[in-house]
């Protein structure tokens, strides 16, 4: 866990990334087909709301802000 923490504080210091507030409510945007993909649904829809699209290795998550990334 420490590794992948120093990874990620590395990325942030190095990359500057934006962030974008968790403002979307939890009803809002495309309904979850299941209650497993509930927190993939509130990230695309999040995304969604913010002209963004979430990127995922993901193909299960079928929803119109998703982009897969494939390798």
């Amino acid at each position: 866990m420490a590794d992948a923490r120093q990874a990620l504080s590395d990325f942030i210091r190095d990359e500057k990334p934006d962030f974008i507030p968790a403002d979307a409510r939890a009803l809002d945007g495309e309904v979850a087909p299941t209650s497993a993909k509930t927190t993939d649904f509130y990230l695309a829809n999040l995304a969604a709301k913010h002209g963004l699209k979430l990127a995922t290795f993901d193909s299960g998550i079928n929803h119109p802000a998703v982009d897969l990334v494939v390798s």
